[in-house]
């Protein structure tokens, strides 16, 4: 490999996508830093690993979400949609050692596949202050289809 190609370890990582095969929609990003190094390791730098916690500025937040619905759901089975909800992964918002948090859901209350849910979520969290390092909320869609039992 060339010397010119030979790439500093950037301070700011940045988000990449990410894609199950190369040609198909992305499939999530990945937020990384990285260098481009000679076949024998030679960095122009020494890579440090980055604590997170004591680079990145949290701050408390109230999380204000007002639900209204869903349109256009489709059962992957052949039976059809009964009582849809929404599971809200508020887990994935804090990291492996964070504080402690309950992941929330709307109540399967209106059927049919455009169910008008009118539901407001609250929920306290401290989040990254910058917003490159924010995590975005992960959620999905259930069907409960019968005394409790339920399908993505």
């Amino acid at each position: 490999m060339c010397a010119h190609l030979l790439a500093e370890i950037p301070d700011t990582p940045m988000w990449h996508p990410c894609y199950f095969v190369p040609g198909t929609p992305r499939c999530g990003e990945i937020l990384v830093s990285f260098a481009v190094a000679d076949h024998d390791f030679v960095f122009p730098q020494v890579y440090k690993n980055v604590d997170l916690r004591a680079k990145v500025n949290f701050r408390d937040f109230e999380v204000n979400m007002l639900v209204l619905g869903l349109r256009d759901l489709a059962s992957p089975g052949i039976l059809p949609v009964k009582k849809a909800f929404v599971a809200f992964n508020v887990k994935s918002l804090v990291p492996p050692n964070g504080p402690a948090v309950k992941n929330i859901q709307t109540e399967p209350t209106a059927p049919g596949p455009n169910p008008t849910l009118n539901t407001t979520m609250k929920f306290g969290i401290p989040l990254p202050t910058d917003p490159l390092y924010c995590p975005r909320l992960a959620c999905t869609v259930y069907d409960c289809i019968f005394k409790g039992w339920s399908q993505p």
